[in-house]
């Protein structure tokens, strides 16, 4: 009797290492971060320097803007592509003919395209730059703004009767930039202007409006002009009047560069050196709406990771995206990171080749899948290409975890074994 037993556990001990022993590679590091599976990837560019700084989704595909040098000798242009669901292109758009430029943003609204950027000037001077076009990218309307110096736009925001648009502005003869806040209309004629100053070094970098016409500003500062930066958020009226700001930091540099409304608050996200493991580190920090502190989370290796952007996720939590050092396959990898409304990281993932890629616009396109966009010179055709890639990170997350439990389990069948053995040794002793 005491054989059969035996023999019946052992056979339940095999058939538990087996499924441990027939689970798929999920390429999970020691450090939890894993290889994303890549449903398919896409490069746009030429022969030049092609870079991808934002990605929007659309009904159907996505838009992402950059900027290219590929189409013409010496000459950096404004570069918006249209693709489709798979990535293929519906349609790509250049603007700005007579100046270098860029497009750093994009807001989709219900009927056109607003594309917000800068203009690099043969002076040294860049302006700040935005374009309205319909749905198949045609201009309705441009916008040039400048201060004098050097002037840059990074985000914008539709208001009930125009844009406010955030970034940062250095004036000739100044001792450092300043945050810089625009209001144009519609119709892309200037409402008002306003700049902020702390003191060597500040700059916004997100916006988003608030109740009463009222707007957050993120983006970071620099009083005494030493490499010692700051997250600063500020809170401005509808005619940009400061209503408060506030300051997040450590000993040494720490910038922010996204913002999110989020559930009682809004979360901004940056980089920091002054925290966390590594030469840098995401550091992700939610704040209620008059700026107090609610948590703070630091997330990365023990090289250089930076995130880029933050997103909601249909399924609840937040994505940030970003590159990594510390991660991934190659010199520097795209990385999609989710977290909690407390904070806490849920998964880590890594999508990349042999050298450079860096990721600054992620969309979820369905449940554990993921459209990213950046820039490669792993692949492609020129210096750096835009790199569209779709991704999925269930079969690595989740299965990760399922794997985790089995092996758990028949850790727990193992030891469940050796006491029933030693059991019923004993009672043969006796």
């Amino acid at each position: 009797m005491l054989a059969k037993r035996q023999i019946a556990l052992l056979f339940y001990l095999l058939l538990a290492g087996s499924w441990v022993i027939m689970l798929p590679n999920f390429s999970v590091a020691a450090s939890g971060v894993y290889k994303a599976d890549a449903l398919w990837e896409k490069t746009y560019g030429g022969a030049g320097d092609d870079r991808a700084f934002y990605a929007a989704a659309l009904p159907e595909g996505f838009l992402v803007v950059g900027s290219t040098t590929s189409l013409q000798p010496n000459k950096t242009m404004a570069l918006a592509l249209k693709l489709g669901d798979e990535g293929d292109m519906l349609w790509n758009r250049t603007f700005s003919d007579t100046q270098n430029s860029e497009f750093r943003y994009v807001l989709i609204l219900d009927d056109s395209f607003l594309f917000v950027g800068n203009t690099f000037l043969t002076s040294g001077d860049t302006d700040g730059y935005v374009v309205k076009t319909d749905h198949d990218g045609k201009p309705l309307w441009q916008f040039s703004i400048s201060n004098g110096g050097v002037d840059k736009l990074f985000s914008a925001v539709q208001t009930q009767d125009g844009f406010v648009l955030a970034g940062l502005t250095n004036p000739v003869g100044g001792s450092g930039s300043d945050v810089w806040v625009v209001k144009i209309s519609e119709d892309g004629h200037l409402v008002w202007s306003k700049t902020y100053d702390w003191g060597m070094d500040d700059a916004g970098r997100a916006v988003l409006s608030s109740a009463g016409n009222q707007y957050f500003i993120v983006g970071y500062k620099n009083s005494a002009g030493n490499d010692d930066y700051d997250f600063l958020l500020l809170k401005i009226d509808a005619e940009g009047n400061l209503l408060w700001n506030r300051t997040y930091g450590g000993a040494q540099s720490d910038k922010a560069y996204a913002m999110l409304d989020a559930d009682g608050g809004l979360l901004l996200v940056g980089d920091t050196r002054s925290k966390g493991a590594g030469d840098s580190d995401a550091w992700v920090i939610k704040v209620d709406f008059e700026g107090n502190l609610i948590w703070e989370r630091t997330v990365g290796g023990s090289s250089f990771d930076m995130p880029t952007c933050i997103s909601n996720s249909a399924s609840g939590g937040y994505l940030v995206g970003g590159f990594t050092f510390s991660f991934g396959e190659g010199c520097r990898d795209f990385w999609l990171f989710k977290i909690d409304d407390a904070g806490n990281v849920l998964w880590q993932a890594t999508v990349g080749k042999g050298n450079y890629e860096e990721a600054y616009g992620v969309v979820e396109v369905a449940e554990d899948t993921y459209v990213m966009a950046g820039w490669t010179n792993s692949i492609g055709r020129g210096a750096y290409d835009f790199y569209i890639v779709k991704i999925n990170v269930g079969s690595g997350g989740v299965a990760w975890i399922v794997y985790v439990a089995v092996c758990l389990a028949a850790v727990l069948l193992l030891i469940a074994i050796l006491l029933l053995l030693t059991r019923h040794k004993s009672k043969n002793v006796l």
